[in-house]
């Protein structure tokens, strides 16, 4: 019998480089770097170095690591970092004169955290994240995941488009970390039928779904189906219309692409707002800023408690309580695995899945909480896998008819596809198609295949799931992108042999 726990990270930035600064221009990935990015990667690094034996599943999207990878942004980090600093030292000074000695020490605390992730950045990881996810990829510690190449919302796509974005995703993957992806994060978990044979044509193996796209009932009203890219010859395992088990991985309808479902209860422990580790009363407080340099000072304190009322934050006492959460985490997990043992006895893989920056930036004791949890996890068991080396381990033998649906409200397509949004998706059909002509006529002037290509990346950036996301919720902002590896040719769909195995 095999055991074994999966945590996957999804990584992912809407593309913000040159769309100016605060509230959501490039600082959005600068914050995201030096909260997250930076210590999620010196943990890792680390955990490696110490010997403790881990791995886990790490989703990058293009539009992430394309910006990670950016000259630019680099350069502007470091001002940003910079700058920082130098907000936590006139904080030092300023609390002194004032003789608040308390609100001092955590200015000194952010002072010497951000230099050292500074120092961390230039020195240890010679300015390269990028290369930091690849070599902990190289050594096995992180199975990177690819993407969709702007995080498409790919059942609302035409099938041209959807070949586009995993052809250009896997191929900035391949280009800027050196791996060849096998797994996959589908864009806002977002499924619908037929989607299995396209990214089995791509050469991808598994992908990641909620709970309840595996339970047969029907959340989406007019569900789409895509063209079928292979035709099947038999089933060597019975078709299962729901299932009840979410330890298990399950081959998808007729292909030979997995779906993994994250566990609900597990993960909500982390990312529920009423019982998730992040709204204990001693982690920091997010939403509460000093007026004047703009870092934070106090703690959660109650979430019921208005941002005025919240009491000073206290580093040494959120420690205490990341011990204790991630002790209590791992119980959990243990139990849920026994419970599944006793009650099945069979094989699990139990499976959590959470957005890399609710680490760090909007949880920032996450990334101690995260190793501490690892370094659990490695004394007593049960092993963490990435869900690649699960799979080549264990054979996969039931298949599922998975319903149609995301990760989104009611687990539909509604955050994505409403009345606010619906011009966007006429647009996008209209460029679509626009887009198939531009293809059929083969432009071989030099500046008409020019624009051709600007126009594939054109329509590759309008087509991110991130913009009817940010219509539907009153944060629409605007974002230019030269992504580099889009062609016409990539609206071609892949036909031909089928490789991937699971």
């Amino acid at each position: 019998m095999t055991e074994a726990f999966a945590l996957v990270l999804h990584s992912h930035l809407p593309y913000a480089r040159g769309a100016g600064r605060w509230p959501h221009g490039e600082e959005w990935v600068h914050e995201a770097i030096l909260g997250t990015y930076l210590p999620l990667l010196g943990l890792l690094h680390d955990l490696r170095e110490s010997g403790v034996p881990y791995q886990m599943t790490i989703g990058l999207t293009p539009t992430l690591i394309e910006q990670l990878a950016d000259r630019d942004i680099d350069a502007r980090f470091i001002e940003y970092c910079d700058d920082q600093i130098h907000r936590a030292d006139t904080d030092i000074r300023r609390f002194v004169d004032d003789g608040n000695t308390e609100r001092g020490s955590i200015a000194r605390f952010y002072a010497s955290l951000y230099r050292t992730h500074r120092d961390a950045y230039l020195r240890r990881f010679d300015r390269d994240l990028v290369g930091a996810f690849a070599s902990l990829a190289r050594t096995g510690h992180v199975e990177i995941l690819t993407s969709a190449a702007t995080h498409g919302y790919l059942p609302l796509l035409d099938r041209a488009s959807v070949h586009a974005q995993l052809a250009v995703g896997a191929r900035t993957t391949r280009r800027l970390l050196g791996v060849e992806p096998r797994g996959i994060w589908l864009p806002e978990c977002a499924y619908a039928p037929g989607l299995e044979d396209i990214l089995e044509t791509h050469g991808l193996t598994h992908f990641f779904t909620d709970a309840a796209l595996l339970g047969g009932k029907r959340l989406v009203r007019e569900g789409h189906a895509f063209e079928r890219e292979r035709s099947g010859s038999g089933l060597a395992a019975p078709l299962i219309a729901a299932a009840d088990d979410t330890l298990r991985p399950y081959l998808v309808r007729e292909s030979n692409v997995v779906a993994i479902a994250r566990h609900d209860q597990v993960s909500g422990q982390v990312w529920s707002a009423m019982m998730g580790y992040p709204g204990e009363a001693a982690y920091r407080e997010f939403h509460r800023k000093d007026d004047r340099s703009g870092l934070r000072y106090w703690r959660v304190t109650d979430t019921k408690t208005g941002l005025g009322a919240k009491e000073p934050y206290s580093p040494g006492a959120a420690a205490e309580r990341v011990r204790a959460h991630a002790v209590h985490f791992v119980g959990l997990v243990r139990e849920t695995l026994a419970a599944h043992r006793e009650e099945r006895g069979s094989d699990a893989l139990l499976t959590v899945t959470f957005d890399s920056e609710l680490f760090g930036h909007w949880w920032f004791e996450g990334i101690d909480w995260l190793g501490q949890v690892l370094r659990e996890l490695a004394a007593g068991g049960p092993p963490t896998l990435g869900v690649a080396d699960y799979l080549r381990r264990n054979g996969t033998t039931e298949r599922i008819d998975l319903v149609e649906g995301s990760w989104g409200k009611n687990n539909d397509h509604s955050t994505w596809s409403n009345e606010r949004t619906a011009w966007m998706w006429t647009d996008l059909a209209r460029m679509a198609r626009e887009m198939g002509d531009l293809r059929a006529a083969r432009p071989t002037d030099p500046l008409r295949a020019r624009a051709a290509r600007q126009a594939a990346r054109e329509l590759l950036l309008a087509q991110s799931s991130d913009w009817p996301f940010l219509v539907t919720t009153g944060q629409a902002e605007r974002a230019d992108n030269p992504f580099p590896d889009a062609t016409p040719e990539d609206f071609t769909p892949q036909r031909g042999a089928v490789t991937a195995r699971a």
